[in-house]
């Protein structure tokens, strides 16, 4: 910090060893040294000349959702509501907001029953999850199924129809 602020840090904190300095070593303590590292980088792209407090350096060295490819979430928000009509035909942004979608329901959110508020605990545990290295996956779409769900509605494949066909054909057979 000395090197980065130079005197304005050290008249604000005092020299290396003094109790300022034993207050920043505690606070920092349980964090990794690539955590710290992370808090340096991020304090050379901010905006603001002052000199970080100490819950400021932890808050910067701490790995946020947007820092690992998670939109925000009003974008993930409108996108989920957007989307939630063709949910595996869409290409997600991040896998983040087709789980946040599903935790909440698409049914629910697709029918507006389902509150942006409801939507913000379901995507916030999820970009904590995301934040502890938890990966997420979009399902693909199964054509094998006999049946999906399109605009709310049970839809039947061409295999379903098929099946349905031979076992009616079978039957008629049988009388």
């Amino acid at each position: 910090m000395s090197e980065i602020y130079g005197a304005q840090f050290a008249n604000q904190y005092g020299e290396t060893g003094g109790e300022s300095f034993q207050t920043w070593c505690l606070g920092l303590r349980d964090l990794s040294p690539s955590l710290i590292r992370r808090g340096f980088a991020k304090l050379l792209n901010r905006e603001s000349t002052f000199v970080p407090n100490l819950n400021e350096f932890r808050q910067l060295c701490h790995v946020s959702a947007q820092d690992l490819g998670v939109p925000d979430l009003t974008t993930a928000y409108h996108e989920a509501c957007s989307h939630s009509h063709n949910v595996l035909n869409h290409a997600w942004s991040h896998p983040a907001v087709y789980e946040a979608g599903r935790r909440t329901g698409w049914y629910e959110i697709r029918s507006g029953s389902a509150s942006k508020k409801q939507f913000k605990i379901a995507y916030d545990n999820v970009c904590e999850s995301v934040k502890r290295g938890e990966q997420f996956v979009v399902p693909e779409a199964d054509s094998s199924k006999l049946e999906f769900q399109y605009h709310g509605r049970r839809s039947r494949t061409q295999r379903c129809r098929e099946t349905g066909n031979a076992a009616l054909a079978q039957l008629k057979g049988m009388f």
